[in-house]
């Protein structure tokens, strides 16, 4: 922690913002470098003889420009290299290393499924599917995937589906079409990095709330209402991400009745929800008035395909639309029509079942190699709880000098939610049954060694 007194002489405006000012003007002139610890909220305040509130305020706003990062318990910092979002990227595996690092769909040969799909699209009339199109996609496309739709209980319209570019896309048009650049979000404590990217980049401020065995506490989020204004709750009710805690039908109910009092609207990312072989009802089934879900083929079809699809409360089907248009207009006409094809002639369950067949394999070695992870059948990840005296990052440090990759819990908290001691791990990127289990044996006999001497980050 660095001992640094700041001068607000020079600034204008309320304490708080001078200060602010002062930590850009520090970290633009290289004062403050990145990863540099700040002193305490306590600490500073006494230096500068305002109030602990002021200086509170002043690091929540900077942190809320991008320029700090807190967590609770291990203080404030400049933002830097060492950012979770700065690594959030797709590390392949080598002949040595075993990647559980992140959830890519499970290697099987989509080629020969794909391939008479495109044979038979090449015998069309291409030059209908590679021009401008709207930027919801065909009626009859719409329609399509709304009947497939029905049929894994998901229920929905034609006018109110717009497809996407994937699920992630889906975050940022709900975070556009609603107006919550800049507001505050709820969602649950441990979530999703690439929402949490998303947020980052349009300035939201997030507040991540307590989390059970189920997922987010409704109580949490009922004092979190009556004591903050948001526009939006985004959360995974199935297999959350990084948990695999599934909400029962009795939390779903209680959530969407909080989301009621308190005209709140929900983003529901539903990517896992056709995982598991039995599904609850999505939240969209029970509120669609002010529920936005999104799903999409990447994680149960094809990764490469990048078809998602988004489904909107009529009140923001006009919001969507521009914010399509003005992210990329629309997604190409001859991606959805290949996905089109891919979910009208059936080829897509198979692929869903085969991939609940490995999981399901990979599953078994997890618990017996792991039994102290968490894991749900149909779920691509598993949660690790760590005993003490580790901590995430230091373990997941101690398994990359084994070669084998693992997500810290510090990539998923979110605002300044303490995130808890423990890590994912990806049972779906591996290639082979046996690199999984490979890579699970050298977790096992790293917790079975003696943990670092000095466990704190």
């Amino acid at each position: 922690m660095t001992i640094w007194t700041p001068d607000l002489t020079p600034f204008e405006g309320p304490l708080y913002l001078k200060l602010v000012k002062a930590i850009e003007q520090a970290i633009s002139t290289g004062i403050l470098s990145p990863e540099t610890r700040l002193p305490t909220h306590r600490a500073l305040a006494d230096k500068l003889g305002v109030t602990v509130g002021t200086v509170t305020r002043a690091y929540t706003e900077a942190e809320r420009r991008g320029l700090l990062a807190a967590r609770v318990g291990h203080g404030t910092w400049v933002r830097g290299a060492a950012d979770p979002a700065n690594e959030w990227v797709i590390r392949n595996e080598d002949s040595q290393r075993i990647e559980l690092w992140q959830n890519l769909p499970v290697q099987l040969d989509r080629g020969a499924i794909i391939m008479p799909l495109l044979t038979d699209l090449a015998q069309r009339d291409l030059n209908s599917l590679l021009g401008y199109d709207k930027e919801a996609g065909r009626p009859a496309q719409r329609q399509l995937f709304v009947d497939w739709l029905a049929e894994q209980g998901i229920t929905a319209s034609e006018d109110r589906l717009l497809f996407s570019h994937g699920a992630q896309h889906g975050i940022m048009l709900a975070l556009l079409a609603t107006g919550c650049v800049g507001e505050t979000l709820f969602c649950e404590g441990l979530s999703y990095p690439g929402m949490l990217g998303n947020a980052r980049q349009l300035k939201n401020q997030v507040v991540g709330l307590a989390m059970d065995e189920e997922g987010l506490l409704p109580e949490a989020l009922d004092a979190a209402c009556r004591t903050r204004r948001a526009k939006l709750l985004y959360l995974t009710p199935t297999l959350q991400n990084p948990t695999t805690a599934t909400m029962s039908l009795a939390r779903r109910d209680a959530i969407v009745a909080i989301a009621r009092r308190h005209d709140l609207l929900i983003v529901e990312d539903d990517v896992n929800g056709l995982l598991p072989e039995s599904a609850l009802p999505p939240l969209v089934n029970l509120a669609p008035e002010r529920v936005i879900y999104l799903g999409s083929l990447a994680k149960i079809a094809c990764g490469g395909l990048r078809v998602g699809f988004v489904l909107s409360p009529p009140a923001l089907r006009n919001g969507f639309a521009q914010a399509m248009r003005l992210s990329s207009w629309m997604v190409s006409p001859l991606l959805i029509e290949l996905a089109c094809k891919l979910v009208s002639q059936r080829q897509i369950m198979p692929l869903i079942e085969h991939q609940r067949k490995i999981l399901a394999r990979r599953g078994e070695l997890l618990r017996h190699l792991l039994p102290g992870a968490r894991w749900q059948p149909g779920s691509m990840h598993a949660w690790l709880p760590l005993p003490e005296p580790w901590r995430s990052q230091e373990f997941a440090e101690a398994a990359n000098a084994l070669d084998v990759g693992v997500a810290s819990g510090e990539h998923f908290a979110a605002g300044q939610f303490a995130a808890p001691q423990g890590v994912r791990l990806s049972l779906s990127q591996p290639a082979t049954d046996a690199r999984v289990a490979e890579g699970l044996e050298r977790l096992a006999g790293l917790l079975r060694g003696t943990p670092p001497t000095n466990p704190l980050l």
